[in-house]
């Protein structure tokens, strides 16, 4: 091989690894961003379902079906949309919901929630632990308070053809 030649070789071998140089400057920063997003993406995703799974867990008995408790419930669908048992045990478990109460719904609600413990990685949680729960008697009696109150005003209302209402005489 000649000089020439190889000094043509050389300026061949120089312009390809200015090409992947200039390739791979491009491309990494690309990679590491698409890496963040994805990584992003995933970590989004799990925090969703553990905020969903919390929710359901600190209401899973509560004496009212509260707001927070339906929109979590209303979410399942989305946030577990990549597990399909949890997804067909909530469609069961929503089918019975429109039925009276019964072992069959208390049964369902529990696959549900172990279901869900499983897919995020709960294993040390039973299904003893799931169906505990705590009350304080005081909400309790609270609320069969305020139901009686609700059920007087009512009944009151209900029995009533109009109010006379006279202002207060000053003395």
């Amino acid at each position: 091989m000649t000089p020439d030649q190889i000094a043509l070789a050389q300026l061949e071998v120089a312009k390809l690894q200015a090409w992947i140089t200039a390739v791979a400057i491009f491309l990494g920063p690309l990679a590491g961003v698409l890496f963040t997003f994805w990584f992003q993406s995933r970590k989004d995703k799990a925090a969703e379902k553990h905020r969903l799974f919390l929710t359901l867990m600190g209401e899973r008995k509560g004496l009212v079906i509260s707001l927070q408790m339906a929109h979590a419930l209303n979410t399942i669908d989305v946030v577990f949309s990549d597990n399909s048992t949890i997804v067909a045990l909530w469609h069961k478990y929503y089918a019975l919901l429109s039925q009276p109460p019964g072992e069959a719904r208390v049964h369902t609600w529990l696959e549900l929630l172990a279901a869900m413990a499983a897919d995020l990685r709960y294993s040390k949680l039973k299904q003893t632990d799931l169906d505990k729960f705590y009350i304080p008697q005081g909400h309790v009696d609270q609320l069969d308070f305020q139901r009686e109150v609700q059920a007087e005003w009512l009944r009151v209302l209900k029995n009533t053809e109009r109010f006379i209402v006279e202002p207060k005489k000053e003395p």
